[in-house]
């Protein structure tokens, strides 16, 4: 293994850990597992849901489905490819204090996907657009929080979850 790849690996590992130790305490373990929900499949389906109703925003509707569908493909594949183990399943000293995930680590599916509604609300929100990204950012820090992924699945997931809705967003007329 290259050095550039054993100090990526301690870096992860450093920050992880760290992040970790935040859910020693209750209270915070408690508003972390809150905020990590965010990124879970339920949201993208209630705002479409919700969207759905008036005709004036079946588009978002429309667009959110179809993007979280396109981001899913990619995350799905590259998960198996890759196979990374998540950091409590590496690390003894690294607690996952959320539900046990039988899947793998890279990339993020939940960093993909909260980045993915924030991408299509910003869109069509510009003026809020900032706490869109910022609610997607905090999904992605509470998944290192958590012990269940490294900064790289994060990093990666946020990526997927914002450059394949903008390729979405400009195939519409």
């Amino acid at each position: 293994m290259s050095a550039y790849i054993l100090g990526l690996k301690r870096f992860e590992y450093k920050i992880v850990s760290t992040l970790n130790l935040i859910t020693e305490q209750k209270i915070m373990r408690t508003i972390v597992l809150g905020l990590t929900h965010l990124g879970d499949s339920i949201t993208p389906i209630v705002l479409v849901m919700l969207f759905s109703i008036r005709p004036s925003t079946r588009i978002i509707a429309l667009t959110l489905a179809a993007a979280h569908f396109c981001t899913r493909i990619p995350v799905q594949v590259i998960k198996n490819k890759v196979a990374r183990p998540r950091p409590y399943q590496t690390y003894s000293n690294i607690n996952n204090k959320g539900p046990i995930l039988r899947d793998y680590s890279f990339p993020s599916g939940h960093t993909t996907s909260a980045f993915t509604t924030a991408t299509i609300l910003a869109y069509f929100m510009p003026n809020i657009s900032l706490l869109f990204y910022g609610l997607a950012a905090i999904v992605g820090l509470t998944r290192m929080i958590l012990g269940v992924h490294y900064p790289t699945d994060v990093l990666i997931g946020s990526l997927i979850g914002t450059l394949v809705p903008i390729f979405l967003l400009s195939l519409i007329p």
